[in-house]
């Protein structure tokens, strides 16, 4: 796509659309379809009972108070998304990382690095985006706007932050560190710098992030002692119920908003939505981390 770009100038709508239609389709949405195999088994290894039915409530009334403090809160409810958004971002690329303070705090600034790079190197198209899901609210486009501005400065301190945190962690509690790993993340970064907004949001978020997690699950589920790639196969296949129901859902609704409400803008309700679905989702991985370290 970068290659195409920059032959061509630009990338088609539809090609952007089609790439992140089949990102989501093959590694975002299964990623998260996962996630009550994934508490069934954190629940066997804690001896603890689990039930289908008490873990999809739990689910949807998590959600569903989320949504309600988006009703009277959105301003608030957009920092803690972004906010635990860093974080899993973080705990998925430092998944080998301990949970130590400094180790804490490396993850949280790396998530936010990610996020904060993708959306201040594409500041042009994220600036109405967000204003489109706040409503316009003139103090939170004033901040967005004196972050965007300085968008070279504020990354370059960031990273800098990176570096001395992760200094601080492992000069406390040395780990493992994977420098092809950190290679491969640094040229998803790169190519996502050159493409538009929602290709490189996608890029990263299916193409890093939910790989990533697909390989912490190959370790945490049962599979057998298979092969790497059957093992991947094999969790992918278990996803497909819950990601075909999904994949259905969202048809669903864009065939009627298309219809019912056509001059209906659905961005923020698909913000909000990411959203809902995020915090239950975090909260489950968390638990493989948590599990991983006991």
């Amino acid at each position: 796509m970068v290659t195409y770009q920059f032959v061509t100038g630009s990338l088609p709508q539809t090609l952007q659309l089609g790439f992140c239609a089949f990102m989501l389709a093959v590694a975002g949405i299964p990623h998260g379809a996962l996630d009550h195999l994934v508490e069934h088994e954190r629940s066997v290894r804690l001896n603890k009972p689990f039930s289908f039915r008490r873990f999809i409530a739990k689910y949807l009334l998590t959600m569903g108070l989320y949504a309600i403090a988006w009703l009277f809160a959105p301003v608030p409810c957009l920092l803690v998304f972004l906010l635990i958004s860093s974080w899993h971002f973080g705990e998925t690329d430092l998944s080998n990382a301990p949970q130590t303070p400094y180790w804490l705090l490396a993850r949280l600034a790396a998530g936010g690095f990610v996020l904060g790079f993708v959306l201040l190197t594409h500041a042009d198209e994220t600036s109405p985006i967000l204003s489109r899901i706040v409503q316009a609210d003139a103090q939170v486009m004033s901040v967005w706007q004196f972050v965007a501005n300085r968008a070279g400065a504020v990354l370059r301190g960031w990273a800098t932050l990176i570096l001395v945190l992760t200094m601080l962690a492992y000069s406390h509690h040395p780990i493992p560190l994977n420098g092809a790993r950190m290679i491969r993340l640094l040229s998803i970064l790169l190519l996502a710098y050159f493409l538009p907004l929602l290709p490189s949001f996608m890029l990263y978020f299916g193409g890093w992030h939910a790989l990533s997690s697909f390989a912490t699950l190959q370790n945490f589920l049962p599979v057998h002692n298979q092969k790497p790639y059957s093992a991947l196969k094999h969790i992918w296949v278990k996803s497909l119920p819950l990601t075909l129901l999904s994949i259905f859902f969202l048809l669903l609704f864009t065939v009627g908003w298309q219809t019912i409400f056509p001059n209906f803008d659905p961005l923020p309700i698909l913000f909000i939505f990411l959203s809902l679905i995020t915090l239950p989702h975090i909260e489950v991985m968390y638990g493989i981390d948590n599990s991983s370290t006991n």
